[in-house]
Order: structure tokens, then C-alpha cells, then sequence
């Protein structure tokens, strides 16, 4: 009991020091790891950064009020953070002895001045990076006075294509590049500004081409996730928070300093030791911490992960096969589908090489396939066919793009494993292939929502409850590895009787895997990098900006590295393809037949011919033709 009761004495003279200690050394930790978060770094690393922020505050709430017990000797009420200097102010005063030295008052309020600034720089930190202020800050949006949109595209397209096919490098330039606020908040760039940045993109090489989109994402997670914005910022609108932020930075600088220097010069001998230590740490701490705050967000800021997250369904059979006795116990727990979900390959550091592919296709495009305001929307519609026809094999595997994109996905991701263990690896086109499917199907399982809207998470059990199905007569024990998981599926579909592994995905894909095969081992990989390349570009210009601007938030994903490139090359964006207009030319007949149903709808008052008048005399539809010009959703 001796021992106990001691401890307890210990901790009841010692809890404020070690609570400030700690709150302490957690602002560290913040400082030189929290920028990690734009990082693809482990789940574990992510839940500590994410309990340091929920920890620091509790630690000052709960050192507050271990200081606010000692004076008052009575239990302290949970507060929030706008309370916490409201406290500390409360608690500094009550404990202050007009005999001390006022030296050390001036330390104090040196300290609290700062501090107190802070208490309000949060808020205002996190009010400046929600969407609604960043949508604010935007410029102020001005009337199309075009009368005629497909005019405008069809200038557009034509000045665009005259820029891409005559290769003036001279004229791009990266930091023309307008920083992409606008398609976060899924807002359209007009005509000029995107023509302004196709010039300064397309004709940039892959290195800088690889950098702008790099840098472009880091300043959106410096803007959304970090403080960067509060100090740094290019808009005029925002030029009064600026001088606000710098101010308190350069306050939180500066006072330190003189509170150091009056903190050696009071007289102290009046005070235990360890109180006095702690003080000069604090001191010290406050001040380093404070002058290399925005030399660590600079680091952060100078690099972006260039990984591409991978996921396989036969490398997560393979993975099953091996932990066997572990994947049991969770189905008899239940929760093999979180593991499943969970579990991930190892990560490729392939970005550049893909954005280049993904460049080169943009810039094939623009030369080969786009002449006008139809071939371009057609363009950014095309996921496959283009290159399916262009080899010459759209009747025999066009069906496998007639399906739901997301059953597309499944199938061509199985077919292009199925390709790579039945014809071996000798092009040098094959990694490619093979990380743009594997990321495709992790896109599927992890974030299906950023592929199209409608996606289905569960089609990748469904395939691998028909993979397990297929394998389970006549399992042979050593599946440890893709190379004989594939071998003995491809053995086992050939040889299927049965309806039910005939109306498969498994089957689908060794149907698709077979019309791939027979274009010989070049051709092949050449279609299916093809495919994969047009299946990225239809679905990243399909995703909304929020949602790229919240997987930022969580390491990123590579798939805004696709959105951003095609935005800058010029192509359609989210918002611009919901707000498509196509002229639709009605018929004689049919335009009587409208001028009908008008009249019964307006009654019998309604003028037949006042009708016709109004119709024809539309400042959008073309006297030659008599056409109408709607808005319709692709």
C-alpha cells in the first residue's frame, strides 16, 4: 500500500506537468508526420495521426482542468475548445500572487497573446477550406453570351486541334496552368481558359507534364487539408485573411523570443526546480515549433506519392489459399468480407509511366479521331471501342463493352490475368496493361463510387464466390500462386459442361481471353493496353471533383492524376458533360404534332400559328433546318 499511496502522490504533484509534457511532444508529432497524410502511408500510421488530433485537444482540455481543480477543489465540467483560454485565462488569474515578480506576468501574457489568436485561427482555418468558401472565393461567374453553344464548341475543337497538330512547344508553359479550385467544386472552365490550358499541357514533355499535375494536386491537399492556405494565397478576395494569418504567424514567432529572454531574467529561486525546467522546455519547444511550421509543410509540399494501389482477384485467392486456417476463423466470426476488403497488393510506383500512356492517348485523339463538336463528345465516350476498331477486332469482343462498365471492369481485369499466365510475359507492354487492371478492380472494390455512379462493390465477390465454386472439385492444395490459380481455372472453364459455370464471369472472361489470344501476342497486349487507357479516361471524366478532392484526404488516388491531365488537355469535364446541348431537328410532321399538344394543353385560346411563330423564331434553332436546340443528359 506504501508503494501505491506513493505513486498517487507522485501523480497528483506530477499530472500537470506530465500532461503538458505530452500535449506537447503530440503538437510535434503533428508538425513533422500530420502532412504524411497525403501520402499513401500504412492504416495504423493514419489511425495515429488521426488520434493526435482528437488527443491534443483533450489533453489540453483535460490539463485545463487539472489546473482549474487545484485552485477551485471542485469537479471541472467537459468544455469545448472555444472555452479552453476562456479557462486557462480564469485559472492563470485566480493562481497569480501580486508579490511575484512581474517579470514573469509579462512571460505569461507574451504567452497567452498568441494563444489566444490561435483559439480563432482553427475555426477560420477549417470555415476557409470547406467547399462553400472555396466555391466563394472563386471568381465571380459571368453570363455566356454565346447564342449558340455548338458554335462555340465547334471554334473550340477546331482551334484546339490546329494548336495539338502543328506542335508550337514554344507557347506551353506550366505555370499558365489555371490551379484547378474550379473542377474541385465541379465547376466548368469556359471555352478560353480551357484552350489557355491545353496550350500550356499538351505540348509540355512527359517529365514537366508529370510535375504540373503533381503540383497541382499538392496545392488542392495544401488548400483543403492543410494551413498553407491561411499564409499563402494568390487570390485578391483573400487578401485581408492573409495579412491576418502572417500576422499571428509572425506574433507567434516573435514572442516567444522576448518571453525567453524575461523568463531568464525574472527571479525564479521562489519556484521548485522541476516547474522551472518544464517552463524553459515549454518555452523553447514553443518557439522551435513555431519556426519550423511552415518549413515542414514545404516538404510535404515538394513531393506527391506516385504510387498506383493494386488489387487482383486471383492474387486475393492466392493470398486466401495461403492464410487458409486464418480466412476459416473469419468466416466462422463473420467478417472475412472486411478482411477481403481490407487486404491489398503491394503498391506499384508506376504514375508517371501511366500518365505518359495516358498523355500519349489525349494527344492521339486530338490528332486522330477528333475533327469536330461530335467526334468530340464521342471521344470522351469511347471506353474501348476506339481501339477495337482501329485493330479491326470490334465484332468479335465488342460484347464484352456492351455490358455494364463495371461488368466490363471484372471481365477484362480476369481476361487480361487469364492472357498473362496462358501466353506468357514477352512484350514490354504487359506491366502496364497489367497495373492499369489491377487498379481498375481496386477502384471497383475500395472506391467504387469514384468509377461511375451505380458501381457495384459486390460484383467482386460474386466473381470470386464462381472462382472458389470452379476450384473447389479437385482443389489442389499447392494454389499458392496466381500462375497455377490461373492454369488450373483456364483447365477446369475449358472443360466446363455444366450451365452454371457457362453463365459466369469466370466463363465470360475466358470467352474474352480466347478472342484476345487469337490476335497473336503483340496485337493482343496492344488492345488491351488500348482498352484499359479508354476505360480510365471514360471513367475518371466521370468523377465528381469532390470525390477526388476527399480521397486526397486519404493518401490520394491515382485516378486524379487521369482527371486533372484530361482537363488540361482540353477534353470534357464532369460538369460540362451534364450540361451538354445537342440540336435535335424535327420533322415537319413531328413539329405539328408538338404544336397540337400545345394547343390541348393551353386550351382552346391557344393560337396555332402564335405557336408555330414562337418555335421557329427561337434565337437557338437554325432557320436551314428548323431545328430545336434542348439540354440532354448524356
Amino acid at each position: 500500500m506504501g508503494a501505491l499511496s506513493g505513486a498517487v502522490q507522485w501523480w497528483d504533484e506530477s499530472q500537470l506537468r506530465v500532461l503538458v509534457v505530452a500535449s506537447l511532444v503530440v503538437q510535434y508529432f503533428l508538425t513533422f508526420f500530420g502532412g504524411g497524410r497525403k501520402f499513401s502511408v500504412p492504416s495504423w500510421f493514419r489511425f495515429a495521426i488521426w488520434l493526435s488530433y482528437l488527443g491534443s485537444d483533450a489533453l489540453a482540455i483535460y490539463a485545463l482542468a487539472t489546473l482549474f481543480n487545484r485552485r477551485e477543489k471542485q469537479p471541472s465540467s467537459n468544455g469545448s475548445r472555444d472555452l479552453e483560454v476562456a479557462v486557462a485565462l480564469y485559472a492563470f488569474c485566480k493562481s497569480w500572487s501580486l508579490s511575484a515578480d512581474n517579470k514573469l506576468l509579462a512571460v505569461a501574457i507574451l504567452i497567452f497573446i498568441p494563444g489566444i489568436l490561435k483559439c480563432f485561427a482553427k475555426p477560420l482555418g477549417l470555415k476557409y477550406a470547406s467547399f462553400h468558401s472555396l466555391a466563394d472565393t472563386l471568381d465571380v461567374a459571368e453570363r455566356t453570351t454565346a447564342l449558340n453553344r455548338e458554335e462555340e464548341l465547334q471554334q473550340y475543337v477546331q482551334e484546339a486541334r490546329t494548336f495539338v497538330l502543328a506542335k508550337d512547344n514554344e507557347s506551353s508553359d506550366p505555370k499558365k496552368l489555371y490551379v484547378p479550385e474550379m473542377l474541385f467544386v465541379d465547376f466548368a472552365y469556359n471555352y478560353s481558359s480551357r484552350l489557355t490550358n491545353l496550350k500550356s499541357f499538351c505540348g509540355l514533355d512527359d517529365r514537366k507534364a508529370y510535375r504540373s499535375l503533381r503540383d497541382g494536386l499538392s496545392d488542392i491537399f495544401d488548400l483543403l487539408y492543410t494551413k498553407k492556405s491561411m499564409y499563402v494565397n494568390d487570390n485578391p478576395d483573400c487578401t485581408g485573411r492573409d495579412w491576418g494569418s502572417n500576422f499571428t504567424w509572425c506574433l507567434s514567432l516573435l514572442l516567444p523570443v522576448a518571453a525567453i529572454v524575461l523568463f531568464h531574467i525574472s527571479h525564479k529561486k521562489v519556484y521548485r526546480r522541476d516547474d522551472v525546467a518544464v517552463t524553459i522546455v515549454l518555452l523553447y519547444s514553443t518557439f522551435v515549433l513555431e519556426f519550423f511550421s511552415l518549413f515542414i509543410m514545404g516538404v510535404f509540399h515538394s513531393e506527391w506519392p506516385d504510387t498506383v494501389a493494386q488489387r487482383s482477384i486471383l492474387g486475393q485467392f492466392a493470398h486466401n489459399e495461403r492464410h487458409g486456417k486464418l480466412m476459416r476463423w473469419a468466416t466462422r466470426l463473420r467478417c472475412k468480407d472486411l478482411l477481403d476488403q481490407h487486404w491489398s497488393m503491394e503498391s506499384c510506383h508506376s504514375a508517371r509511366n501511366i500518365t505518359k500512356l495516358v498523355h500519349i492517348h489525349v494527344h492521339e485523339g486530338w490528332k486522330d479521331y477528333i475533327t469536330d463538336a461530335e467526334s468530340y463528345r464521342e471521344f470522351n465516350d469511347v471506353r474501348g471501342q476506339w481501339t477495337l476498331e482501329r485493330e479491326g477486332c470490334h465484332e468479335g469482343l465488342n460484347w464484352s463493352l456492351e455490358k455494364p462498365f463495371d461488368e466490363s471492369i471484372l471481365i477484362w481485369h480476369i481476361a487480361t490475368d487469364f492472357c498473362f499466365h496462358h501466353m506468357g510475359a514477352s512484350v514490354a507492354s504487359i506491366k502496364p496493361c497489367r497495373e492499369m487492371s489491377n487498379y481498375m478492380m481496386r477502384l471497383l472494390i475500395a472506391n467504387p463510387e469514384m468509377l461511375v455512379p451505380g458501381s457495384r462493390r459486390s460484383l467482386f465477390a460474386t466473381a470470386y464466390n464462381e472462382l472458389e465454386a470452379i476450384l473447389k472439385e479437385g482443389k489442389d492444395d499447392t494454389l499458392m500462386n496466381e500462375g497455377k490459380i490461373a492454369k488450373q481455372l483456364i483447365d477446369k472453364v475449358k472443360s466446363a459442361r455444366d450451365s452454371s459455370t457457362k453463365e459466369s464471369f469466370i466463363y465470360d472472361a475466358w470467352v474474352l481471353a480466347e478472342g484476345l489470344m487469337d490476335l497473336g501476342g503483340e496485337r493482343m497486349w496492344k488492345v488491351i493496353q488500348g482498352v484499359w487507357l479508354e476505360m480510365m479516361c471514360f471513367s475518371a471524366g466521370r468523377c465528381r471533383g469532390f470525390l477526388h478532392a476527399k480521397a486526397l484526404g486519404t493518401g490520394g488516388e491515382y485516378f486524379s492524376y487521369v482527371w486533372l491531365a484530361l482537363a488540361h488537355s482540353g477534353l470534357e469535364t464532369f460538369p460540362e458533360r451534364l450540361q451538354r446541348t445537342k440540336k435535335l431537328p424535327f420533322s415537319v410532321e413531328k413539329r405539328k404534332d408538338l404544336q397540337t399538344r400545345g394547343q390541348d394543353i393551353a386550351g382552346p385560346s391557344a393560337n396555332s400559328k402564335g405557336t408555330e411563330e414562337e418555335i421557329t423564331a427561337a434565337p437557338s434553332a437554325s432557320q436551314g433546318d428548323r431545328a430545336m436546340e434542348i439540354v440532354i443528359s448524356p
